[in-house]
Formats: structure tokens, sequence, C-alpha cells
């Protein structure tokens, strides 16, 4: 963030990454999504985007033309303008955006001002990471992955695809209009991972009710060691701040932990506006919101799960 005024601060971020799903168009409006994400979780408004892909060109422009549109109706919902960007040939496919916005400098919301008593509102399902993983096993040597439990629907992987190309942008409207004290957008350090960056942030305690968590039809059965995505990582680097209460599984602690893309907002609402932020974001269409946990005093930059 830069403030150029004492009405105008400039934000800026740049998020790219390989692809989630084989569909070229899909692919390019999840990663504009993602992209926007990070300007969404501050409250600003996206104004500019640029292009950055990396593509095999001996595949053919027509992919690459996929990608870009996706991306392109995307930063057209979001209310923003692609000036440009850049290519370069390479041979694992690449697409992202680096976004500007702008954010009045005593509006932005940060990770830093979640207060004990604040109610955790989570905007979308989780579980995003452990789908795409099957996914992209169910192609190749499943071992004895698919033995550990039923493989993920169809219906449920085109829903998290819906999920992932769904900006953030409603939500983000209601939550600075509701007076959220905190925020942070649940990306590739997972629910745990982001909500124990809020949590040190903020110089609290994050608790979570696995329960109340909107998440994905089927994961806990996928959610294991060996996998290859990033939830594994993650539960590594928060083991050592993280309480799990009795009755709460390993499976579910690491389907919190899974990496997610274009994932939702975590947002710390003042506990008389709850209500009503959870209302006004069903209201706008995200309709998995939901009050998943509650901020306290206890040991500061911890966090724990409830049953």
């Amino acid at each position: 963030m830069y403030k150029l005024s004492d009405e105008v601060a400039l934000v800026q971020s740049v998020d790219f990454f390989t692809p989630i799903v084989d569909d070229p168009y899909q692919f390019g409006r999840i990663a504009a999504a993602n992209a926007f994400s990070d300007l969404y979780t501050m409250g600003a408004k996206p104004l500019l985007a640029l292009n950055i892909i990396g593509f095999p060109c001996k595949v053919g422009v027509e992919i690459i033309s996929d990608i870009l549109r996706g991306g392109a109706d995307a930063t057209r919902e979001a209310g923003a303008v692609i000036l440009g960007g850049h290519s370069v040939d390479d041979a694992e496919p690449k697409y992202g955006l680096a976004v500007t916005g702008v954010v009045h400098p005593g509006k932005m919301i940060t990770s830093h001002g979640a207060r004990p008593g604040d109610a955790l509102i989570l905007t979308k399902k989780i579980g995003v990471g452990i789908i795409a993983n099957m996914a992209k096993l169910a192609s190749g040597p499943l071992g004895g992955l698919r033995a550990r439990g039923p493989a993920i629907a169809q219906a449920v992987h085109d829903e998290a695809v819906a999920a992932m190309m769904r900006l953030n942008r409603s939500a983000a409207e209601v939550m600075v209009s509701c007076a959220a004290r905190a925020c942070t957008d649940i990306s590739g350090f997972g629910l745990l991972g982001h909500g124990l960056n809020m949590a040190a942030a903020s110089g609290a305690r994050l608790v979570f009710g696995y329960g109340a968590v909107p998440r994905f039809d089927g994961i806990e059965a996928h959610a294991i060691p060996g996998t290859k995505g990033g939830g594994e990582r993650n539960y590594h680097w928060v083991k050592e701040k993280l309480t799990a209460a009795q009755g709460v599984t390993h499976e579910q602690v690491m389907a919190l932990c899974d990496a997610q893309t274009s994932g939702g907002l975590l947002i710390a609402a003042p506990p008389e506006r709850a209500d009503e932020t959870l209302r006004r974001l069903h209201e706008g269409g995200d309709a998995a919101s939901a009050i998943v946990g509650r901020v306290e005093q206890g040991p500061p930059g911890t966090v724990a799960v409830e049953p």
C-alpha cells in the first residue's frame, strides 16, 4: 500500500500460478479472481491489471487466447481494465495478474484489527486444494489413495470450480459497510495458516468450530499425508501454535490446513454486527458464508479447533 494523499492510497499486488483445472477459460477466470482477492481483503477498489503469462508456444495460441479471455471477463466483472502485460515461452503454463486498486487510508482493512469477542466469518467453502489434487490423481497412478475414501463426485468438483471463479467483490463490499475489524483471504496457507497470521498480527487467539466451517463434501477422506498438496506443509507450520480439542480428528485438522486457490474471506466482525454481516453476505450471493469461530484473549498468536 502506498499513500498518495489523505484520501487515497494505492494498493498493488501480484499473483500467478500453474493450472488448477483443465479448462483454459476457467483457469483464466480463477487466476484473475485469485489476484483480485488481495485487493478485496483490504477493502480496496480494483482499477487496473496487467497480464502475466508463461506458456509453451508449441501448444498453440488458441489455448492462450482462452486463458486471457477468462482473465479479461473476470477483470470486467471486477470493474477494472487490463492495460497490457507480458508473456514468455515457458515449458509449464502459468497465468495471473498484477493488480492495482485504491482505498481510503483511514478505511483500509488489514489482518491486524481482530479483537476478543469478534465473530469469525468465512465466505467460501474450503477443500479446493484436495479436490484439485484428487482430480489430478484420477488421471494417473492412484496408488492406495482411492482406497482411503470414495472418489470426489463430479458435481462437487464443478461446485469447487464455480466457487474459485467467483470474485470476492460482493463479500468485500459487505465487509466494509458492516465495519469489519480485520480480514484475510484464504489461499495457499489454508484456513488455519491464514487464521494464525491474523491471530499473530492481532495479538489474539482464534478459535474455529470444525462443524461450523463450510466445506466441500467428501474432502476429509482425502485430507491425508501423501496427496502432494500444501496441506501437509501448512500443518507442520501451524502445529506448534495449534490446539485441537478432544473429538477433533487429524483428518479434520488437515482439511482446515488445505491450501486454497481463490478462497473466501475470513472476516473478524464486531459481535453486535455479526448476524447482519452474515445476512447481507447471503443476500449478496455468498451463500456458503458462515460464522466459523471467534476471537479470544487467550495465548496471542495461536489457533484452536473445536468439534
